[in-house]
């Protein structure tokens, strides 16, 4: 079964997503997508439609992800 697309003509202003990623997240999303029955276009507008933000406009889960940036220092809970 094909995924299923967004009617044609209901993009106000669409462009072509330009910028690399690694083949195996591609793919991963790709199955999601498929997985999920919708295009992954579709998938991309619906995860950046429906993001919960914190108050900074950063989505919640980064958070965890940014913890051991450089520049920051670790802090001793002893």
């Amino acid at each position: 079964m094909a995924a299923k697309r967004r009617p044609r003509g209901t993009l106000v202003d669409p462009v072509q997503l330009g910028y690399p990623v690694e083949r195996r997240n591609k793919d991963r999303f790709a199955a999601i997508a498929r997985n999920a029955n919708i295009s992954a276009a579709a998938l991309f507008d619906l995860l950046v439609e429906n993001m919960p933000l914190d108050e900074h406009g950063k989505p919640l889960w980064l958070h965890d992800q940014l913890a051991d940036q450089d520049g920051e220092l670790p802090i001793d809970s002893v």
